[in-house]
């Protein structure tokens, strides 16, 4: 990634005028289809540096040089730029390589990439199951997280490889595994609703779902074993992370391998939270079982934002490392809140890249 970055400093009483000038600029830069890019102002007139910055990124070289082409062939342009030279004392333009924080993180360019994963098998105990793999373009080998669904992905459904979340990550230079658990999508194995058939609230019920989940968990844990053998993963910068029965699985699969650099688990049980104390008690062991950092996400108008406050109330007054977060609503119903994961990677994706680069 490269970022271009130019430097105005303004005539003695022209400062508003080339802050102006620079506003033009981008306007024009999106009539010729051009990305507007970031102008600042200086803070303090009495500040040092220039008074107008504007930056841009640009994948490649290729880009930018092409990015200059067009605004040199632009009259609308060069209008502005002339003007700009008449206010401006001094001008500075510098295109720079953006460094990684980590060797292994940056901002990836996926124009044009399909987002398809290779499907391929791994094994769990018995079951031999499914699994989606996403690599980053560019030479590995690349961290991986551990991508857990939830209920949602039946056997039969077409709604299988979750591209979204798997796409964000990818961009992050982060290859992701998305596991089909056992029951689920592409793999063998029971339903977990024939295993949790008694009556949603009742003791059974939750006794019936903490078991199933607990199981589940395992196939977490199978998951991280398979990728951790394979020659495109750095074996010891492999997460785990996922939303609903994905999270509970993320936390529960997080406390019984501490090969797991860290977690992010979102809505975890919202919506069983409040009738199953059981699943509670089994989470909450969990969490206080953790031996790398966590991060708890939910969005205000889930279900249940018990689970992300409750856990993090009981690792308050411990040395466990963990985050957690509500974000404001997302959409208008529970649904469009409790996928907030799946479809809101917008929001919370400057949180967890920052937690990633610092714990994966």
């Amino acid at each position: 990634m490269f970022v271009e970055r130019t430097s105005y400093f303004a005539k003695p009483g022209r400062v508003e005028d080339v802050r102006r000038l620079r506003q033009r600029a981008s306007e024009v830069r999106i009539k010729l289809g051009l990305p507007a890019g970031t102008i600042y102002v200086k803070t303090s007139p009495d500040g040092d540096g220039p008074d107008v910055a504007w930056e841009c990124p640009f994948a490649t070289l290729d880009d930018n040089a092409k990015d200059m082409a067009a605004r040199a062939a632009s009259a609308d342009f060069e209008q502005v730029r002339a003007a700009m030279g008449e206010a401006l004392a001094a001008f500075e333009r510098h295109l720079m390589r953006r460094e990684a924080v980590q060797d292994w993180a940056g901002d990836v360019d996926l124009r044009g990439l399909p987002i398809v994963p290779r499907e391929v098998r791994f094994s769990s105990g018995s079951l031999a199951l499914a699994g989606f793999l996403y690599l980053p373009p560019g030479k590995g080998p690349f961290p991986c997280m551990i991508t857990n669904h939830g209920s949602g992905v039946f056997q039969g459904t077409q709604d299988i490889c979750r591209p979204s979340v798997a796409a964000t990550l990818m961009s992050w230079g982060i290859a992701s595994f998305l596991p089909h658990r056992r029951g689920y999508g592409n793999s063998p194995g029971t339903p977990w609703r024939d295993d949790v058939s008694a009556d949603f609230g009742t003791a059974e019920y939750d006794g019936q779902l903490a078991k199933r989940l607990d199981a589940e968990s395992d196939d977490v844990v199978a998951a991280l074993d398979f990728v951790q053998d394979l020659p495109d993963i750095m074996a010891d910068h492999v997460g785990v992370m996922g939303s609903s029965f994905g999270g509970t699985n993320t936390l529960l699969a997080a406390a019984k391998c501490g090969r797991f650099k860290c977690a992010v688990e979102f809505a975890g049980a919202a919506m069983n939270w409040e009738k199953t104390p059981g699943l509670r008690a089994l989470m909450t062991k969990a969490a206080h079982a953790l031996s790398q950092p966590i991060f708890f996400i939910q969005a205000e108008n889930d279900y249940s934002t018990a689970p992300t406050r409750d856990l993090a109330a009981a690792l308050a007054e411990t040395d466990k490392i963990f985050e957690a977060r509500v974000y404001p609503a997302f959409g208008i119903s529970r649904d469009e809140g409790h996928f907030f994961e799946r479809t809101g990677t917008m929001i919370w994706g400057p949180d967890v890249r920052r937690f990633l680069e610092r714990w994966l």
